[in-house]
C-alpha cells in the first residue's frame, strides 16, 4: 500500500541526501555540468521554505580561490554550496542546526554568481559560526538578486546538515505579499455553509492552487482557490483533490453536512529535500508484485502530481512486512519487484523514466514493527517514494 507521509511561485530543486530534485536550469546557470555540491559550479536550488537536508560529502571542494577577498582565515575544502533567486522582494528567517561549521552568505547577480564570488564582486552578507547549538538568522533580500550560502564543515566529515528555510515575498512598501485566493460561493438566504482551507502544512499560510470535488452534484467542479466557500443541498460523501506545484498532492474523501457550518482543513507538504511520500491504498497482493485491482485510481494522482511538478526526479522505494528480524534476500528481492512495478506504470503513463529511479529495503523500514492487525501489515506492505 502506498499511503501519504508527508505556493511555490517557482520550481523547488534541492539536491537532496536520499533524494534529489534534479534540475537541468542548474547546468545552464553555473555554466556546466554539475559536479559536486563541494563546488560552486554543483550548487543546489532552494526556492521553497520548508526544513532541508543535505550531507557533506568530504574533503572535495576546489573553489577556495572564491574566499580570498573576504576573508584572511582558512576554509574548509569540505563544503555544500546552495543559492536562492528570490524573484523580488522579501525577507528570509534560516534555522541551523549543526555542530562546528561556518556560513556564508553572500548576494551576486543572477548571470554569474560563481564568478561574482571568485572576482570579488560578490557582497558578503552573513558569516556565521556554529559550535554545537542552534544559530537563527535573518535579512532582508532584493529583486533582481541571487543570493549564495556556503556552509563549510571540518575536513572530511561526511555529517548531515539541516537547516530551515523561510522566505517572505513582501512588496514595495515591505508589506507580505499573501498567495491568497477566496471564491464566495455561499447562498445569501442560507447561514449554513462550508469552508474549504488549503495551507501549508508548515507555516500555516494560504496557499492558492487547484481544487477538485467529485460526488456532490450540487457543488462538484474544479476550483482554483486557497480559500472556499460553499453552500450544499445534500451532505454527499464527496471525493476531494487538491494539486499544487512545488507541494505533495493530497486526496481525501469527506462526507458534507449541509446543516452546520464546517470547516475542511487541507494542508500541503512543500516538496523539499528529503521529504518523503507515500500514496495512500496502492496495495499489493501478499507474497506477490502484483498490484491489487482498484489501485490505479491512486497511481494515476501519482501521474499526475509528476506531470504537475515535471522538473522532480524520484527514487521509488519498495517495502515488505515481514515479522522476521532478517533481512532476507528473498524479501529485499520482492520489494525491489514492488518499485520496479510502480516506475513501468508511471514509464507506461508518459513520465520519463530518467526522473525515477528504484530501489528495494526488504523488511528494515517497517512503520509498524509489530503488526497485530491486518491494515498494519498492509501499511508495511508498501511504496514510498523520495523526492531527489
Amino acid at each position: 500500500m502506498i499511503s501519504i507521509l508527508v505556493r511555490m511561485k517557482k520550481i523547488v530543486s534541492l539536491v537532496a541526501f536520499c533524494i534529489l530534485f534534479n534540475f537541468n536550469s542548474q547546468a545552464q546557470l553555473f555554466g556546466r555540468k554539475t559536479i559536486s555540491i563541494a563546488d560552486c559550479s554543483g550548487s543546489v536550488n532552494i526556492t521553497e521554505s520548508g526544513v532541508y537536508t543535505l550531507q557533506f560529502i568530504g574533503n572535495n571542494g576546489s573553489d577556495l580561490k572564491s574566499f580570498e577577498k573576504y576573508t584572511k582565515d582558512s576554509v574548509s575544502r569540505n563544503l555544500i554550496w546552495s543559492y536562492f533567486d528570490p524573484g523580488g522582494l522579501g525577507s528570509i528567517l534560516m534555522t541551523v542546526k549543526q555542530s562546528k561549521q561556518s556560513i556564508y552568505c553572500f548576494e551576486t547577480s543572477l548571470e554569474n554568481p560563481c564568478n561574482d564570488i571568485l572576482t570579488g564582486k560578490a557582497t558578503l552578507i552573513k558569516l556565521k559560526e556554529i559550535n554545537n547549538s542552534i544559530s537563527k538568522w535573518d535579512f532582508n533580500v532584493l529583486d533582481k538578486k541571487m543570493y549564495v550560502f556556503i556552509f563549510s564543515a571540518p575536513s572530511k566529515s561526511t555529517e548531515k546538515l539541516t537547516f530551515d528555510f523561510s522566505y517572505i515575498s513582501k512588496d514595495i512598501d515591505g508589506m507580505e505579499i499573501r498567495d491568497e485566493k477566496r471564491v464566495d460561493l455561499r447562498e445569501k438566504s442560507n447561514p449554513k455553509y462550508t469552508y474549504i482551507r488549503i495551507r501549508n502544512a508548515r507555516t500555516k499560510k494560504p496557499i492558492s492552487g487547484n481544487l477538485t470535488i467529485s460526488g456532490s452534484k450540487d457543488v462538484d467542479g474544479y476550483y482554483i482557490t486557497s480559500d472556499l466557500f460553499l453552500t450544499l443541498a445534500k451532505g454527499n460523501k464527496s471525493f476531494i483533490k487538491t494539486d499544487v506545484r512545488g507541494y505533495f498532492s493530497k486526496d481525501l474523501e469527506y462526507k458534507f453536512n449541509p446543516g452546520k457550518i464546517d470547516t475542511i482543513n487541507i494542508d500541503l507538504e512543500p516538496l523539499t529535500i528529503g521529504a518523503t511520500a507515500q500514496f495512500e491504498e496502492i496495495e499489493f497482493y501478499r507474497g506477490t508484485s502484483t498490484i491489487m485491482k482498484g489501485s490505479e485510481k491512486k497511481l494515476k494522482r501519482l501521474v499526475d502530481f509528476m506531470a504537475l511538478n515535471a522538473t522532480v526526479s524520484i527514487e521509488i522505494q519498495g517495502h515488505v512486512n515481514d515479522k522476521s528480524k532478517i533481512n532476507k534476500p528473498s524479501s529485499v528481492r520482492l520489494s525491489k519487484k514492488r518499485a520496479k512495478r510502480v516506475r513501468k506504470y508511471l514509464i507506461y503513463n508518459g513520465i520519463y523514466p530518467s526522473r525515477m529511479t528504484f530501489e528495494g529495503y526488504g523488511n528494515t523500514k517497517p512503520i509498524f514493527p509489530n503488526p497485530k492487525q491486518a491494515y498494519e501489515e498492509q501499511a508495511n506492505r508498501r511504496v514510498e517514494i523520495v523526492i531527489k
